[in-house]
């Protein structure tokens, strides 16, 4: 696998799709929730870019765009900074290396539910143990999880983001490999 130097061109599209990933975030989750997990389709965002621009832009876009929407809606920057964006940069981050840049439906099945599977343990497992000592989203008092409910919380995730990412990324990034190459749409 070669490695793709990180410029100004990447950073330019780690930002971009970090405020994309907060706008869609933000306007499509809802208001759903479990145990202050959203639902969250905006996660094809970061997976697109990891397919097409690689590992860091992917993970970058996903950390930076988690922050600046759990800023907006439940304001809680430790929370944020020790669970969500870790996990998002984690799965994310797979998804480009996994991908690096072929975009087979095998491929980006595979490398999504590798990096989602991970994201979603990573945002369980955290949850769970910063359960133990905070206040969770949403919650006006300290309600410790235990590991089953860590598990199920990964378990929501995966089967809530999942779903968006098999159907609506494959054609996404179909379409937009063509018109990068030159090939139009």
């Amino acid at each position: 696998m070669s490695v793709r130097k990180f410029g100004a061109f990447e950073a330019s599209l780690a930002g971009l799709g970090a405020a994309l990933y907060a706008a869609i975030g933000y306007i499509s989750w809802l208001g759903l929730y479990f145990y202050g997990v959203r639902f969250w389709p905006a996660v094809v965002v970061p997976s697109a870019l990891a397919t097409l621009f690689g590992p860091l832009v992917g993970g970058l876009s996903a950390a930076i765009g988690i922050f600046l929407s759990d800023m907006a809606i439940h304001g809680m920057p430790l929370l944020s900074l020790s669970v969500g964006v870790p996990a998002n940069f984690i799965a994310f981050y797979i998804v480009g290396a996994l991908t690096n840049r072929e975009s087979s439906i095998l491929r980006l099945i595979l490398a999504n539910t590798l990096g989602l599977a991970l994201g979603s343990l990573y945002i369980g497992l955290g949850l769970t143990v910063w359960s133990q000592y905070f206040f969770l989203p949403f919650k006006s008092e300290l309600t410790p999880l235990t590991l089953k409910a860590g598990l199920t919380i990964a378990a929501w995730t995966f089967a809530t983001e999942a779903p968006f990412l098999y159907l609506i990324v494959p054609p996404i990034v179909k379409t937009l490999s063509k018109s990068l190459a030159g090939g139009g749409a």
